[in-house]
């Protein structure tokens, strides 16, 4: 038997068992304290249901039920309490039942926060900064429902203070259906918007106990069904939940639903803290002043984590647009960025600027007969050798499948051909495993200079032709060839300088 129809068998039995406790002990002893207890374990069993949860999920609904799961947590212990104080009828018990009872929902209500996109199993800083806030509007509405009405009973609100309360849960409620209408993901849109539904409910049965005629019940009475059954229904979610959706396995990938509608939902409990903060400063100015300013540190903590985060994906944009996927060098856009801004500081300075074309010698066949994966294994070696070659001034990009460019600043032919020279015999006595055999490989490269930047395209041109006089020659050498080096342009070393293994 799975233990989805366990728990759904165990829950069936328990509200049997209640509602036969009800009919035939009611409110006599000790039907209260059965009443209370069924209830209490009831809350454990949902708690179980939603860890099962938990374990099938992927993605936002991981972080979705570890807060629901911390939210009846929360309301467990408040049952044990009761069960308890049946016992021991302490005034201090009922007053930590009250807070309990009252605002167990708000780790659940951090579950809107959640971004569908989000990495599991992660604790993000915002959200932590958000539950902050929650906490405080905890220990607010404690003191703005509890202790300045002075209510008629230890055992629960005043009546000045039901209409607030049952707008900040009711706004609760709202932003999760909400959330669920403007949501792309279905497993949000399944998530929040039973969630929503069912904390509907639950303001309708406390709406009832306040406000209906049913107020002057006692414990163990036919009403604790209904409480009863707002632990069934949330534990039937848990166990029935399925995810439809697999995050890391999406085809496509989705839509961004950071709109600007979806951040009203992070001013709700600043606003919900500036509102009770008001009525507590008629009684206690300097309680007010200390619960605004942690709500004002928080927000203003989250706006610089938000910035920051803005201004390092502007850095990651930015560097993403200009470099190479493949090899980390500049890409074609950016080296060509910075020829022309080193042709316009030669202008200035009068010194020349190197350009260096340089071609992979027979790629194609490595392509062809190793596969492209071994292919940009080789490319990224090779694009390594050459910037492990080049002055910490220098700049080396991609710019073309198996292309690169060098822009030596202050370089005039004869030192740019020593430099492209140095690439050469670097790279050439590379020797690349691939599956067990050895690949060499060489590169033509072309040298070119120039001192303006209205000469951009000449020089570009100049290098390109000096690099197909390098491959028009047998390749493996630099062109113009200038003799500085004994042997250059005449094949590779007589022994390999590196090993890669791949």
């Amino acid at each position: 038997m799975s233990r989805t129809r366990i728990i759904l068998i165990a829950t069936a039995v328990l509200f049997l068992a209640h509602v036969g406790v009800v009919v035939l002990l009611g409110v006599n002893n000790p039907g209260p304290l059965l009443s209370d207890s069924i209830q209490a374990t009831l809350g454990a069993i949902l708690i179980y249901a939603i860890v099962q949860a938990e374990r099938r999920s992927e993605g936002m609904a991981i972080s979705f039920w570890r807060l629901t799961a911390s939210a009846y947590a929360l309301l467990f212990t408040a049952q044990g309490l009761a069960v308890y104080n049946d016992f021991a009828h302490l005034n201090a018990i009922v007053w930590i039942d009250n807070l309990l009872f009252s605002f167990w929902f708000v780790p659940l209500g951090m579950a809107m926060l959640l971004d569908p996109e989000s990495e599991a199993g992660k604790i993000d800083t915002l959200v932590a900064l958000d539950f902050v806030q929650a906490v405080l509007v905890c220990v607010a509405a404690y003191v703005y429902f509890f202790y300045l009405p002075k209510a008629e009973s230890t055992g629960g609100l005043s009546h000045e203070v039901w209409a607030p309360y049952f707008i900040g849960y009711s706004l609760v409620a709202g932003a999760f259906l909400l959330r669920a209408l403007v949501t792309d993901s279905r497993d949000a849109r399944a998530l929040f918007g039973r969630v929503g539904i069912f904390l509907v409910l639950s303001i309708g049965v406390d709406a009832l106990w306040d406000y209906g005629p049913v107020k002057g019940l006692r414990l163990g009475s036919w009403f604790d069904l209904l409480w009863s059954a707002l632990l069934v229904i949330p534990l039937v979610i848990a166990a029935t939940w399925t995810q439809s959706e697999a995050p890391a396995l999406a085809v496509e990938s989705p839509h961004r639903e950071k709109r600007i509608y979806t951040e009203i939902f992070y001013l709700f409990y600043p606003l919900l803290v500036l509102f009770m903060s008001l009525r507590i400063a008629r009684e206690k100015l300097g309680l007010a002043a200390l619960i605004v300013l942690l709500a004002f540190v928080c927000s203003t903590a989250r706006l610089l984590v938000t910035q920051n985060r803005l201004l390092n994906t502007r850095e990651a944009l930015r560097r993403e647009a200009s470099r190479d996927a493949l090899t980390g060098l500049w890409n074609r856009k950016a080296i060509m960025d910075i020829l022309q801004r080193e042709l316009l500081r030669s202008e200035r300075d009068r010194q020349p600027v190197g350009v260096i074309m340089i071609d992979v010698d027979h790629f194609k066949n490595i392509n062809d007969s190793r596969g492209h994966a071994a292919g940009d294994a080789v490319l990224r070696i090779i694009a390594s050798g050459i910037a492990a070659m080049v002055r910490p001034y220098d700049a080396v990009g991609r710019y073309g499948g198996e292309e690169f460019l060098i822009v030596a600043p202050n370089c005039d032919l004869s030192e740019a051909w020593e430099l492209a020279e140095r690439v050469r015999v670097h790279v050439a006595g590379c020797s690349i495993i691939l599956s067990g055999s050895s690949v060499q490989v060489s590169l033509s490269l072309g040298v070119a200079t120039g001192d303006a930047a209205a000469n951009l395209e000449k020089v570009l041109h100049a290098a390109d032709a000096a690099l197909y006089e390098a491959k028009n020659a047998g390749r493996n050498r630099v062109a113009p060839a200038l003799d500085r080096a004994k042997g250059a342009g005449r094949g590779t070393p007589t022994s390999p300088n590196r090993d890669f293994w791949l």
